[in-house]
């Protein structure tokens, strides 16, 4: 599984508004870090670590809307649709694989089970549904991966809120119950 990377340079004593820039940009960092060139194809562990880190990211995201009013809706939105598609993939990924072993299984010992075609078809649905699954990822992925998109996003994390003292005391204490720093 993907570690998530540390974030560095804060501490409990941080602006809230300089925390979360270093939160945002190091989640950004690490989820593009296990899938950088949407030209080449990931494998299935690079996958599920861009799921991972897209989880880690959109957390953060949504832990830190305050700091960023109308500005995180869209990341968090596609972060969503690409959890939602990377994880039926993983599904049937899993799935298919499980079939597969048994299936291994059933030929060793009855290869002339009736159950072999059956279970030949469902392993190949499983996989036209990936295949599918996979295609939409992607060119969301693509968008996602564009210039322009990841320069907006790290534009953005730059410009967190300015908040006032009472909310900057309320963002630190739901910082530090989140675990959000690091000693």
């Amino acid at each position: 599984m993907a570690k998530p990377l540390k974030i560095r340079k804060i501490s409990h004593d941080s602006q809230p508004e300089k925390a979360a820039k270093r939160i945002l940009r190091t989640r950004i960092k690490e989820f593009y870090s296990h899938w950088p060139n949407p030209d080449h194809a990931p494998t299935i562990e690079q996958l599920h670590n861009l799921r991972i880190s897209g989880k880690r990211l959109r957390y953060s995201a949504e832990s830190l809307r305050e700091l960023y009013p109308d500005r995180l809706a869209l990341l968090i939105e596609l972060l969503k649709r690409s959890q939602d598609l990377l994880g039926e993939i993983q599904d049937c990924v899993t799935q298919r694989g499980m079939i597969e072993e048994y299936l291994a299984r059933m030929r060793r010992r009855t290869p002339r089970n009736d159950q072999i075609g059956a279970l030949e078809k469902i392993i190949s649905e499983y996989e036209q549904r990936q295949s599918m699954l996979f295609t939409q990822f992607h060119e969301t992925w693509r968008g996602m991966t564009m210039d322009e998109f990841r320069e907006s996003l790290k534009a953005m994390a730059s410009r967190a809120k300015n908040q006032s003292r009472r909310n900057q005391h309320k963002m630190t204490k739901m910082a530090k119950r989140m675990n959000l720093f690091y000693p």
